[in-house]
């Protein structure tokens, strides 16, 4: 605190200064600029230094004790919800996966299953390997996410 303080007042000194020592044109306009921006930046350094992490608790990922106490009620996983279902509908269908619903479920905004529900499913006879296991692991690729947490049903 104390060196912002003295950079700030420095600063304004030279300002000051300068509007003595330099005289009337263009070369004063450009230095009272240059010397304001300079005080500016001086003032303003100090809240670019801070760290949200450090300041606020609740936006640090590396502090589990906090958690999403604000999210109570869920009110971001309700939020979050629809959106992330009707995305992985979205990147199914590209995928030519016709799905009747993609049912997510959320905790704490992170994904715990996800539930999907594929519409005329036709795997041919000579293909047996083929199972819900297997397409679950198809999926799992398609969206990005890790295989435990889809679940198939055809």
């Amino acid at each position: 605190m104390k060196t912002y303080l003295i950079s700030v007042v420095v600063t304004s000194i030279v300002i000051a200064l300068s509007e003595l020592i330099i005289p009337q044109g263009k070369l004063k306009t450009v230095v009272n600029t240059v010397l304001s921006i300079v005080l500016l930046i001086a003032m303003i350094t100090p809240f670019a230094d801070i760290k949200v992490e450090d300041d606020l608790p609740a936006f640090n990922p590396n502090n589990q004790s906090q958690g999403y106490e604000i999210d109570e009620n869920g009110y971001f996983d309700q939020r979050l919800k629809p959106y992330i279902e009707q995305v992985y509908l979205n990147k199914l269908k590209d995928n030519d996966l016709i799905c009747e619903k993609v049912i997510v479920e959320i905790s704490q905004t992170s994904i715990k299953k996800i539930r999907i529900f594929l519409s005329n499913l036709v795997i041919p006879e000579d293909n047996s390997h083929i199972n819900n296991s297997v397409i679950a692991n198809y999926v799992a690729r398609i969206l990005g996410v890790n295989k435990e947490k889809v679940e198939i049903y055809a």
